[in-house]
């Protein structure tokens, strides 16, 4: 798909053409209709997709485990819950290469896995149904599998873009040839994934209620949200190099284990001269959008009710979502719905993917109601056009908007920062904006 950090990467890739890259996608099933969002540089030697869901559990063959082997899992088991990661490269061992021992059927039915998974269960969990933990385990695992035995092309440096399933093979590729891997965080990984699993309806409850806080969750969304949390203390640990984007993330990134001494970061930038001949041609009616895809992480619902409230009071404004619809069909469909509901048909627009430029000559304001964000490019656009922002509190949007340092706010902030989730203070702000002669119509 078409976002911020896979611009990022292709733009990366595409400024180095002395350097050759690969590229192992992950995705979370193989689709025969996809299509690439970019063209392939000239320098990208290696394309590969990984697919976590679509399981290939028949396809390998090895020596027969021993006892010793299962007391090797048994005792990674035991380390990552005390959160220790230096048996995990002699784990491999089990699963790649010439002793590999452990395939899908072995690890999914063998009786001595079985009773490694009942220890665990009365260590931790007997006060839950025993089938749901069970598929839970199954569910969890299954993707691992995919990552620990998949096939990683030799390279000199290995770059992962996130943590979690990228940053564990990172890590892997890592322990198997001995060279140096590289990190690259823009948003927080592990907090996006509490983000989507503590509003997740796929994952099994004994009682549906509505959560905020993590420590509120249920045992299994507790379970996956360890997942991804180990998953990030390990690339976090083997990681040469950890990069990001603003001071807010490291600090996250440290409390999560990161070495702080291993961390840089590199703001984004943008290219001024991609903007230098938008020329600002404001329409009769006010025209306000917001930038991002129709995703549950960018919080879209809470725009469209707050674009409602505003109608209220600016009843001649025309709203755009510009971006694509096609990543969470569901939710966009619940999104469309939802302005049925609310009789705003004529007043917003789902543009789809479009060049934002084109969009940027016309709009007054532009708003982000994102639940969690790193440094969004779309407020350094709007700003470079001279278009005022109103944005959620998440990640570095307060910093871009009110300055870092005494010196930036000397200069007086660029559009107005909101809590996360309240369309009434997002259409406050987004009133006062466009009744505010100091930025509305001088902008």
């Amino acid at each position: 798909m078409a976002g911020g950090v896979s611009t990022w990467v292709h733009q990366l890739i595409t400024s180095m053409k002395d350097i050759r890259f690969g590229i192992v996608y992950i995705a979370a099933h193989s689709d025969p209709t996809r299509e690439l969002k970019y063209e392939v540089p000239n320098n990208v030697i290696y394309l590969k997709e990984l697919d976590l869901h679509d399981y290939d559990l028949e396809n390998f063959r090895g020596r027969n485990p021993t006892k010793k082997d299962y007391e090797k899992i048994r005792m990674v088991y035991e380390d990552l819950a005390g959160g220790k990661y230096d048996r995990l490269e002699p784990l491999l061992e089990l699963f790649q290469g010439e002793g590999a021992c452990f395939d899908g059927p072995t690890i999914f039915t063998a009786k001595e896995v079985w009773d490694l998974l009942v220890y665990f269960y009365d260590r931790f969990a007997d006060d839950v149904s025993f089938i749901d933990y069970f598929w839970t385990w199954r569910g969890i695992h299954l993707p691992l599998m995919q990552i620990v035995r998949a096939e990683i092309p030799r390279a000199k440096i290995y770059h992962a873009v996130s943590t979690g399933y990228a940053g564990l093979l990172g890590s892997i590729a890592k322990m198997v040839y001995k060279q140096k891997f590289f990190l690259t965080e823009h948003g927080i990984y592990t907090h996006e994934r509490v983000l989507e699993i503590s509003q997740a309806n796929w994952i099994y409850e004994q009682e549906k209620r509505n959560y905020r806080a993590e420590r509120d969750l249920s045992f299994f969304k507790q379970w996956w949200i360890s997942t991804f949390r180990v998953m990030s203390r390990v690339s976090y640990a083997y990681a040469d190099r950890i990069f990001t984007l603003f001071e807010g993330n490291k600090v996250r990134e440290t409390l999560e284990g990161a070495d702080p001494e291993k961390i840089t970061i590199i703001p984004n930038g943008i290219n001024i001269k991609d903007y230098q001949s938008i020329v600002r041609d404001k329409k009769e009616k006010p025209q306000i959008a917001l930038i991002g895809r129709v995703v549950n992480i960018k919080d879209i619902k809470t725009f469209l009710q707050a674009a409602r409230l505003v109608l209220g009071k600016i009843p001649d404004a025309e709203f755009f979502v510009l971006g694509p619809t096609t990543e969470e069909e569901d939710y966009f469909e619940e999104c469309k719905m939802l302005v049925d509901a609310l009789h705003m048909e004529n007043k917003i627009t789902f543009t789809g993917n479009v060049d934002v430029r084109v969009y940027l000559k016309s709009l007054d304001l532009v708003v982000l109601t994102s639940l969690s964000e790193a440094q969004p490019y779309v407020i350094l656009e709007a700003n470079i056009v001279g278009i005022p922002v109103v944005a959620t509190d998440v990640g570095a949007c307060r910093e871009m908007l009110e300055g870092h340092g005494l010196e930036d706010r000397m200069l007086g902030p660029s559009g107005l920062v909101t809590e996360v989730s309240n369309p009434l203070a997002t259409a406050n702000a987004i009133v006062h904006l466009m009744t505010d002669k100091l930025f509305y119509g001088q902008c």
